[in-house]
């Protein structure tokens, strides 16, 4: 089957590693580099073996273009990515998805009408040991989420008060993750903030305590920083029908049951063969999967996915510094 003609718009440093990804995937090809500085989109064009541009539109215009990967600045993605399904050209749209939770709104309606592959760059779904806790998590039925995720320093172009950079850049990952595993739609978040904690006087969000409410008495709790690399990851979820509990310090555990169990012997969980490879390249190639045969991936995050996550991490800001729960229907 020939490679996927795709255009990259948005030739920063994110860019390049979607970029080898389509190199190592084998299902793409890079046939467009385009970058509003034209230094950058030259030297990457070079790079990848791709024509450069400097106007996205000249690049949705090339009937030759099958899809496109939007990578640019978080508050051109909405607008490019409209765009883009205007002219009928299936996409993957870097996270966050936007800046706008009314334009992420009105593009998952219209990318849902128009019936294209339109794919936001959540890659973690497709880590092997992610894509089997999600089916567990199918099979218990969360109640209670903890994801805990303390990282290092981040690069300094990430250390500014946008509520997509500093550690929110990061945890917009975890909101989809435990989205995700819960498996329906956030209704309210009650959160805690800091900033300057780790850096000095850049503003930055480096410490964040969000409570995510999704109804029924189901809540995840997602808790990171940037300042405690040697404690790293921890998940715990509980669940009607189950429990499993990992991390990158920690040996894994759980057991399964039936309801309402209270004596007996628990199953072990067991979470059968953890598929590996890269997450960029298999996102990659199930979206061009889906672009040729129409088969829809599970493991995708889609428009409304990135939607949720967004409409999680802007109350998250908003409720730190209101200091009380917002709702998301408020925003």
């Amino acid at each position: 089957m020939d490679k996927l003609q795709v255009g990259i718009i948005g030739c920063g440093s994110r860019a390049q590693a979607h970029a080898a990804a389509v190199a190592a995937g084998g299902v793409m090809e890079v046939r467009w580099a385009c970058d509003i500085i034209p230094e950058r989109a030259e030297t990457s064009a070079e790079k990848w073996g791709a024509t450069p541009c400097t106007d996205y539109r000249e690049v949705l215009a090339d009937p030759a273009v099958d899809a496109v990967l939007i990578v640019t600045t978080v508050e051109a993605h909405l607008p490019i990515a409209l765009d883009a399904v205007d002219a009928g050209k299936p996409l993957i749209v870097e996270k966050p998805i936007g800046d706008d939770p009314e334009l992420a709104r009105k593009f998952t309606l219209c990318s849902e009408a128009s019936g294209l592959p339109c794919y936001v760059s959540f890659q973690l779904r497709f880590q092997g040991l992610n894509q089997a806790v999600n089916r567990l998590a199918r099979q218990i039925d969360p109640v209670q989420i903890l994801f805990e995720r303390q990282r290092g320093m981040m690069k300094d172009r990430f250390l500014n008060p946008s509520p997509f950079c500093g550690i929110l850049d990061v945890v917009a990952h975890d909101f989809d993750q435990v989205v995700w595993l819960m498996g329906r739609r956030p209704r309210a978040v009650t959160a805690t903030l800091r900033r300057n904690t780790f850096t000095r006087d850049t503003g930055a969000a480096d410490v964040i305590s969000a409570l995510v409410d999704f109804g029924d008495n189901r809540s995840a709790v997602v808790f990171s920083s940037i300042g405690a690399p040697e404690v790293g990851t921890r998940f715990d979820f509980i669940g009607k029908q189950g429990n499993y509990s990992f991390g990158s310090r920690q040996q894994s555990a759980g057991a399964l049951f039936e309801p309402y169990q209270v004596k007996g012997d628990k199953r072990p969980v067991d979470l059968g063969d953890i598929p590996k490879g890269n997450p960029d390249m298999l996102l990659q190639q199930a979206f061009a999967d889906e672009v040729r045969t129409g088969r829809r991936s599970p493991l995708a995050a889609r428009a409304r996915d990135g939607l949720h996550s967004l409409e999680v991490a802007l109350a998250a800001v908003r409720s730190a510094e209101e200091s009380r729960r917002i709702e998301l229907q408020e925003l």
